[in-house]
């Protein structure tokens, strides 16, 4: 009787499904802590630009806008965070004379003011100077940066709200310097979701939660497709369920892997 019962119970296709979801994420689980435990340098920049004043000298005859004493057309300001998303502290002794961190311009752009506006640790003693090597380039100082350790830059100039602005350069142990837009993919799939209001479009679209939540669910969703497929259920569109979910799940974790440790 009990063995007629342990049959019954091993063919169950819930049984099934439940031993084969908790081995996937066991080793998912394996695989996302190993990563985690690695001590490695992930410098990261995220740019976010707003443009404040464009085009007024077209609506108001005679009008005039000045930026400490000089005309301009336009005026946009541009945030850059930069960020150790590593493990292992980045100091000053990893950064190259001959390829210092720097933040990049387009040369046919005024900068009008740059500053540091914001910094996770004083003691990292940040600081920024003209690159007299490079037109529009600015080099960046620093004496460490930990893990989630940052600063913010503050350019102001008369470029567009799309121009490249970049941080470039060599840290030692570092094949590049990572650019990361989760903001502008938060903007992008917010507007996606206009009926539910700017506020909650913007927490649907949240780092974390697309990062964990939204990975986890397509998860799950493509082992539901797998367990169709172990039942007999084998027709193409629950392949394609299987392959568009588990695609997702990677994607979404992918693209915020590296998540801004501070709102620019």
């Amino acid at each position: 009787m009990d063995t007629v019962n342990l049959e019954t119970l091993a063919s169950n296709p819930f049984v099934t499904l439940g031993s084969f979801s908790l081995a996937v994420l066991g080793i998912t689980l394996a695989v996302v802590f190993y990563f985690k435990s690695q001590k490695n340098k992930t410098p990261c920049f995220e740019q976010s630009s707003n443009t404040i004043i464009e085009g007024l000298h077209n609506s108001l005859d005679g009008l005039e806008v000045r930026y400490k004493g000089s005309t301009q057309e336009r005026i946009t300001v541009t945030k850059l965070a930069f960020w150790n998303n590593g493990k292992d502290t980045i100091d000053r002794s990893d950064l190259v004379e001959k390829d210092p961190v720097r933040i990049s311009i387009p040369e046919d752009i005024d900068i009008l003011d740059i500053q540091i506006i914001n910094v996770s640790e004083e003691s990292s003693t940040v600081s920024i100077q003209e690159n007299k090597a490079c037109p529009n380039s600015y080099i960046l100082n620093f004496d460490f940066l930990d893990h989630k350790e940052y600063f913010v830059i503050q350019v102001i100039h008369n470029g567009s709200s799309s121009e490249k602005i970049k941080i470039e350069g060599k840290i030692k142990g570092v094949k590049a310097i990572e650019k990361v837009t989760s903001s502008h993919v938060q903007s992008t799939i917010s507007s996606s979701f206009p009926f539910f209001g700017e506020q909650m479009g913007m927490l649907l679209a949240s780092p974390l939660l697309m990062k964990y939540v939204g990975s986890l669910t397509y998860f799950f969703m493509a082992m539901f497709a797998v367990w169709n497929l172990m039942i007999g259920n084998t027709q193409w569109f629950v392949w394609l369920g299987v392959i568009i979910c588990l695609f997702i799940s990677g994607a979404s974790y992918y693209m915020f892997r590296h998540i801004v440790p501070v709102k620019i």
